[in-house]
């Protein structure tokens, strides 16, 4: 990964389509310069078009190859961080014949964006907020109800905004538990590229299979 990227963007997509992506941009002093949450592929790419030389983050595998199981990516990085508590959840062919990320990847990569090219990873907002943020232990906000998910996403972007300025003039999406949660973990992308352009980082996987980037503890 080079160290002289303009922008850092974090995605964090839908794994079906269904549901809105969020795409964050910084600038390399951190700061949010745009943000999109939007189901139309073309949107995102269009958004893309506006940011030259720049380094993505997608919270989603991007390559299916395997029909069982866990990717080879996923593997190594489970010998790795399994012994924090961190898992990451079986993504395979059987399990999902459509895979949204998988179609976002090919859109991207029209536009100049790949494995290949170094300017597009596979990220986990998990490992980074337990390397970043909770002192090596895994920070555990997903599945709990309204209220006290709400109260771990306020706790999260303090933290977040220790490191990104978000402008006071930003309407930050609050629509939903759902869209605040998908912003989040679209900044928190977009930071594990940006301070991986400046610290050191891990990396499981290849061009082939998928490279997933990960903080060094």
């Amino acid at each position: 990964m080079k160290r002289h990227f303009d922008h850092f963007c974090g995605i964090d997509p839908s794994w079906t389509g269904k549901r809105p992506t969020a795409v964050s941009v910084l600038d390399r002093q951190f700061r949010l310069v745009d943000f999109v949450y939007s189901k139309d592929i073309e949107r995102i790419v269009q958004l893309l078009r506006n940011y030259e030389n720049t380094v993505i983050g997608v919270d989603a595998p991007l390559v299916i190859r395997n029909e069982t199981g866990h990717r080879p990516n996923e593997k190594e990085f489970l010998k790795h961080f399994a012994r924090f508590g961190l898992s990451l959840y079986p993504v395979n062919r059987r399990r999902y014949p459509f895979f949204f990320p998988e179609k976002l990847y090919e859109a991207l990569k029209t536009i100049g964006y790949s494995f290949q090219k170094g300017n597009i990873f596979e990220v986990y907002p998990h490992a980074t907020i337990l390397v970043l943020f909770n002192d090596m232990r895994v920070f555990h906000y997903k599945k709990l109800r309204s209220k006290g998910k709400l109260a771990k996403l306020e706790y999260l972007r303090k933290k977040i905004e220790t490191f990104i300025e978000i402008p006071d003039d930003f309407n930050v999406p609050q629509d939903s538990i759902k869209s605040y949660e998908d912003f989040l973990d679209s900044l928190v992308c977009a930071l594990t590229v940006g301070l991986a352009s400046e610290r050191p980082f891990l990396t499981f996987g290849n061009e082939d299979v998928g490279i997933l980037l990960v903080l060094k503890p």
